[in-house]
């Protein structure tokens, strides 16, 4: 009882903000500036990360659907490459996983298709939907100028 005592004092006594002021000091030292600390381009990709576009546009849903459709299948195996010794390395790495790995890319793959088809019917709700709107709004243009006629 008196060692689970000390260790929860010894907690109690953690100096937060001087371990903080340790990390400031080996920020400043090591050079690093806000621009390196930045998460934002670890992806590589050139695209705007999710959630970032604020006006819906069609020809960029449909994209993002078939984006999605193409890459719904992972492939479970790729050609090791490397000198003979990696690829002998990785052939029997990959051996030795396969009955854990193959499993869980399957199971990924059938959770992909579901989105990806998911993904295609809202896709097609949207265009249906679109379509009865453009309708409607003749028709209420067909209405407007029939009454401003009447007047």
């Amino acid at each position: 009882m008196a060692e689970e005592k000390k260790t929860v004092d010894s907690v109690e006594k953690i100096d937060v903000e001087k371990i903080m002021d340790e990390i400031r000091q080996e920020i400043r030292e090591k050079g690093y500036d806000a621009s390196m600390l930045s998460f934002q381009d670890v992806d590589g990709e050139d695209e705007l990360p999710l959630g970032q576009e604020e006006k819906f546009r069609l020809e960029e849903l449909e994209r993002r659907v078939q984006e999605a459709s193409l890459r719904a299948e992972v492939p479970w195996y790729y050609q090791a490459e490397g000198s003979l010794p990696v690829r002998l390395m990785k052939k029997v790495i990959r051996k030795l996983i396969r009955f854990a790995y193959v499993p869980i890319v399957e199971n990924q793959n059938r959770e992909n298709q579901v989105l990806a088809q998911s993904l295609r019917q809202l896709l097609a709700y949207v265009k249906e939907q679109q379509e009865r709107v453009e309708i409607l709004e003749k028709r209420l243009e067909a209405v407007e100028d029939g009454k401003q006629a009447e007047h």
